[in-house]
């Protein structure tokens, strides 16, 4: 008898939003590293083509930051047959490229000890509960506006970083010329006029009073989102986020086998 037919697969998709320029690239791609049976979906993946998007008439550009620009249909039933299939369908294109989101280093002994960790827990799962996880790390500057994403999603993580930080990043990767893998350049006022203004309105619900900069999480929009603040008081490094987030993690683990 073949003992690996029985057994199941449980995807959970892990949820990584935030501002352009907050590190959730960087973040899952880590998260990644660590995870066993682990995958990335990238939000950019799924904006409409540029003619459908509307133009801001100020700037004369086009806006890439109003939910207008995200094919929201798609990308729900995306998620849903990632569930199905326990993976990403193999004719699935992506914008991303390899060496994107690891120029930020992170401690490898606490790493591996984390490798471990995960490693172990799976196979518990598969002695306690008969099951496979996958790990699916979904990330989008615009994760967490659109209800039926929301819903799919198993874990939600924000990264909060201040705008300041956020506008210095930014400039620094889109208006320093054409690079591999960057063929935007940020018109000029595009920031303070289009950008940061979109990130500010698309995610007022997300938080108490619609404060996103400082407020606390509205509970009616994402239950039990963890919110990490990397420069707040004590600056975390990266290695730190990572831990964070491990953490929430193995509790869906364990909710899974029942503890």
């Amino acid at each position: 008898m073949d003992l690996m037919a029985n057994i199941k697969t449980k995807v959970i998709l892990v949820g990584v939003g935030g501002a352009t320029c907050s590190g959730k690239t960087t973040l899952a791609k880590h998260m990644k590293d660590i995870l066993p049976n682990s995958v990335i979906v990238h939000q950019d993946d799924f904006f409409l083509p540029e003619d459908m998007l509307s133009t801001h008439q100020g700037l004369n550009t086009k806006n890439w930051d109003a939910p207008s620009a995200i094919d929201w249909p798609r990308i729900r039933k995306f998620l849903r047959d990632v569930k199905c299939i326990g993976g990403i369908p193999l004719d699935h294109i992506s914008c991303d490229t390899s060496d994107d989101g690891r120029d930020v280093p992170i401690d490898e002994n606490r790493a591996d000890a984390w490798k471990t960790r995960f490693q172990d827990l799976g196979q518990r799962c598969l002695v306690a509960a008969n099951t496979k996880v996958i790990w699916v790390l979904v990330d989008g500057f615009m994760l967490y506006w659109d209800q039926d994403v929301i819903r799919q999603l198993d874990v939600c993580i924000f990264l909060r970083v201040q705008e300041h930080i956020l506008k210095e990043r930014r400039e620094t990767r889109f208006r320093v010329g054409p690079q591999p893998g960057v063929p935007w350049i940020d018109p000029e006022g595009y920031w303070d006029i289009i950008c940061y203004p979109e990130y500010i309105v698309t995610h007022k619900d997300l938080f108490k009073d619609g404060k996103v900069e400082t407020g606390e999480p509205n509970e009616g929009q994402v239950k039990q989102l963890l919110v990490i603040e990397p420069e707040a008081k004590e600056k975390m490094d990266m290695i730190d986020i990572v831990e964070a987030c491990l953490e929430k993690l193995t509790c869906a683990v364990s909710d899974l086998m029942g503890h």
